[in-house]
């Protein structure tokens, strides 16, 4: 075997209109895994409401949409207000109809000291941080809740975690415990909801390579040094494209007995004892395993 076959997820235009005559919101989508998701959905025929407090990369992302022949609006507000999730979702329900495709993915940094070791983090950042996106997750998911069931019709929600909910970042306190309350959120949601044939899921990414940056630490020692690549089962970073497809399977009816689920998108990571760091001996892999029978190998010397 000479070269190992690479596999990787669709581009953000590709689509088959598995969510044709849908209306989709992602919240956060004037950037990285929220632009891919907005883009992905669009490609596969949902009319979007790309919604960002950054009125800027909102209107980018939707023209870009609306350049690819899809079709979608730029909304801003505040969605961490409960008037300021009516003002947004008023908008997009008049110029696009009702929402039934929710993607909670924005999250609000706010607190300055949100971001620091637990024993500095100020108890008013506390409380402002998790109010704020708690708020977020919960009123968007109402509003379009109470919505549909008004309308006697069905949805899907999908909200974006993080690994820090089952994997503790260090100095990262409130985010990491927003992103298990919102994990609980959606399990608790499934079940309240499913009467009503909403149904509520969850995506967590992993690593993520946004911003065409690497999100991997790095040895100091070594400037090419890609130590969290090498602790992922398989090799790489994710892409925001990753994440995009998990959450379309999640939107889409393949998806449609799959409710109150946590989805890992992480190349392999949380399911792994150790890394291969503290492995006892080399950890094989294709590159470094030879002598396997003809009869065991298939042809992997293509990219696909």
């Amino acid at each position: 075997m000479t070269k190992q076959a690479r596999w990787h997820a669709p581009g953000p235009d590709t689509g088959y209109g598995q969510l044709a005559e849908r209306v989709a919101l992602v919240s956060g989508a004037g950037h990285n895994i929220g632009e891919a998701i907005a883009r992905r959905f669009a490609s596969e025929g949902a009319a979007v409401a790309v919604a960002d407090i950054d009125q800027a990369a909102a209107t980018r992302v939707a023209d870009l949409i609306v350049g690819n022949g899809g079709r979608a609006v730029a909304v801003t507000g505040d969605l961490s207000s409960i008037d300021g999730v009516d003002q947004v979702f008023d908008e997009v329900e008049d110029r696009l109809g009702i929402v039934d495709a929710l993607v909670n993915n924005a999250y609000a940094r706010v607190g300055e000291s949100s971001f620091e070791p637990f024993l500095a983090v100020e108890p008013a950042d506390w409380q402002r941080f998790i109010a704020a996106n708690t708020t977020m997750f919960f009123a968007c998911t109402q509003r379009v809740a109470r919505t549909l069931a008004a309308a006697g019709r069905q949805g899907t929600i999908v909200n974006i975690s993080s690994h820090g909910a089952a994997r503790a970042h260090r100095q990262h306190i409130p985010y990491d415990s927003v992103k298990g309350a919102m994990e609980s959120f959606t399990r608790a949601v499934a079940v309240d909801l499913a009467p009503w044939g909403i149904r509520s899921n969850c995506v967590r990414p992993g690593s993520v390579a946004v911003d065409g940056e690497k999100m991997d630490w790095q040895d100091p020692r070594d400037e090419a040094g890609d130590v969290r690549s090498s602790q992922i089962p398989m090799g790489r970073p994710g892409t925001v494209d990753d994440v995009a497809g998990a959450v379309l399977y999640l939107t889409a009816n393949e998806s449609a007995y799959v409710t109150g689920q946590v989805f890992n998108i992480d190349g392999g990571m949380s399911v792994q004892a150790r890394a291969p760091q503290v492995e006892p001996g080399a950890v094989a892999t294709p590159a470094t395993l030879r002598n396997i029978p003809a009869r065991l190998c298939h042809d992997a010397t293509q990219q696909v």
